[in-house]
């Protein structure tokens, strides 16, 4: 179990939403803010993606793809002068099936796919605080993500059976390749640069592997098959963090999924991450967020309804 690949599963991240949409001369298009990450791909034409916050503005061409964070309204245009008609507006004028929209006259033509991808629980927030904004790619060609888009490209434009289906894993592998390419060029979060590292990864995929077993700097070294010392060192020197405040740092954040997600028992959340007991669980995670987990939940559930 790799950690992009449990941050992934743990927040239930999935594709929804797509369409494919021909536009013919100027145009400009105001997007809501959506819940998880929003998605553009560019097949064809020139086009300006920007939001409201300052230095948020992007120029894309076809092949391009672009993810904007949760809540952030943002707006795809040909140019940033172009009135901006509502998301919502465009797709009742220009509906000609129920992914594909077409408008307008000229001879320039733009055309752009767009989606989301939707993500659930608290973990979620874990995952996109790791990410800029806006996330601008522009994947070479016989990479493994220009292949998966021109894939995605392709299969919009067909009407066959299992389609959904088709989408929604493009859809998947897409998003995995997309930040993939954004951490190698970027400054990838400390998990992800130890990720290259094979002792440590061998470390890190055991714990999320297996977050409730009592692990010891012993233990997790000799996954690593490094002595004590040794590994103890240099995962603190990759990772920021001392091997143990990493396994306690993960089971918090799996206890406020819990806590928030479920109705069980502190006791049963307690065990399901290897505390011995509720007391040293509701001690760890009091020392970690400053409040009581039962008192954590009904803030949280608190701030969940008045959102």
């Amino acid at each position: 179990m790799d950690v992009l690949t449990d941050l992934l599963e743990r927040a239930r991240a999935r594709g929804a939403g797509f369409s494919h949409s021909t536009v013919r001369g100027p145009f400009g298009l105001r997007f809501p803010a959506v819940p998880g990450l929003a998605v553009h791909l560019v097949v064809e034409g020139e086009l300006r993606m920007w939001t409201d916050e300052p230095g948020h503005s992007e120029r894309l061409i076809g092949g391009d793809l672009i993810l904007v964070k949760r809540g952030l309204e943002h707006h795809l245009a040909t140019s940033p002068e172009e009135r901006l008609v509502p998301l919502r507006d465009f797709m009742e004028t220009a509906r000609v099936s129920d992914r594909f929209f077409s408008t307008g006259e000229g001879a320039e033509t733009s055309v752009f796919l767009c989606g989301a991808y939707l993500f659930e629980g608290d973990i979620c927030t874990q995952l996109l605080a790791m990410l800029p904004e806006t996330i601008r790619l522009r994947p070479a060609a016989g990479s493994t993500l220009r292949t998966t888009l021109d894939l995605l490209a392709r299969e919009m434009e067909r009407d066959e059976p299992g389609q959904q289906t088709l989408l929604d894993r493009l859809l998947d592998v897409a998003l995995v390749q997309s930040l993939r390419e954004h951490f190698a060029a970027a400054e990838a979060p400390a998990w992800y640069r130890a990720s290259g590292d094979p002792q440590l990864r061998s470390a890190l995929h055991a714990v999320h592997a297996d977050p409730a077993r009592p692990w010891t700097v012993e233990s997790l070294a000799a996954e690593a098959s490094l002595s004590r010392a040794a590994f103890a060192r240099r995962f603190t020197a990759a990772l920021g963090v001392a091997p143990l405040s990493y396994v306690t740092g993960w089971r918090m954040a799996l206890a406020r999924e819990q806590l928030r997600e479920s109705d069980d028992q502190i006791a049963a959340v307690a065990s399901a991450l290897g505390y011995a007991s509720e007391f040293s669980f509701a001690a760890a995670f009091k020392r970690h967020h400053g409040l009581a987990p039962g008192k954590w939940r009904h803030q949280a559930h608190l701030a969940s309804a008045t959102s």
